[in-house]
């Protein structure tokens, strides 16, 4: 008799267990997808509500709040270095959101090129903010972008327009660049630049493959929804 009632336990053991985890994978192959349409909602509310300026302000704000901190120790210093900046283009000095907005968040190669090509991108207010004040205080300013050779003319043009008026390099990737991420293109530019005598204090993108590969004391990521570069 206990030996039967130890077998219907166990029997009502794997049941439940059989049970908990079947509703346990249906409700894993459930877990429903985001509606595209709505996502390029969520983006549109984002950017036009203030939140992604209050965001960009926040982290602009971290990011000159050390700077200030170097700046003030470097003239302290019996040895002052040669302090620097590093500022992708697109989504960081640069804003691209009215032309995606136009593609409705896509577009063909051909339409992103010829957006960039007219170069009419507004600069993001807090970014412009900080260059301003890095060249106040004599930094030297580097912009190191995404984009490639054939874009130099248009993305100097834009920005200047933009308040950007000068800076110490700007770098554009190779147009025969063919590796699958952009890390090591933009790694070995910051390389170049310490290689030059320049502490790079901050290097502030809106894409992780900006940040990654070092040679920065400091990275700040700006927030970008719209797009992801490897």
């Amino acid at each position: 008799m206990k030996t039967k009632v130890l077998a219907l336990r166990l029997l009502l053991i794997k049941a439940v267990l059989v049970v908990v985890v079947f509703f346990a994978v249906i409700q894993a192959q459930a877990a429903p997808l985001q509606n595209l349409d709505a996502l390029k909602q969520e983006i549109i509310q984002y950017h036009e509500s203030g939140e992604y300026e209050y965001d960009v302000r926040h982290i602009i704000g971290q990011a000159k709040h050390y700077l200030t901190k170097r700046i003030v120790a470097n003239k302290a210093s019996r040895q002052p270095k040669k302090l620097a900046i590093v500022l992708d283009v697109d989504e960081t000095s640069l804003s691209n959101y009215s032309d995606l907005k136009e593609l409705d968040f896509g577009g063909t190669n051909l339409q992103q090129e010829q957006a960039e090509g007219r170069a009419d991108d507004v600069a993001i207010a807090s970014t412009l903010d900080l260059y301003q004040f890095a060249q106040a205080h004599h930094l030297a300013v580097f912009f190191i972008t995404g984009r490639t050779e054939m874009y130099r003319s248009a993305t100097m043009k834009n920005l200047k327009a933009a308040g950007y008026a000068a800076w110490q390099q700007l770098d554009l990737k190779p147009n025969d660049y063919n590796k699958p991420s952009v890390i090591d293109y933009k790694r070995s530019r910051r390389q170049a630049i310490v290689a030059q005598g320049y502490d790079i204090v901050l290097n502030i993108g809106d894409q992780y493959s900006d940040l990654a590969g070092g040679y920065a004391d400091r990275v700040y990521k700006l927030p970008d929804y719209m797009y992801y570069i490897n």
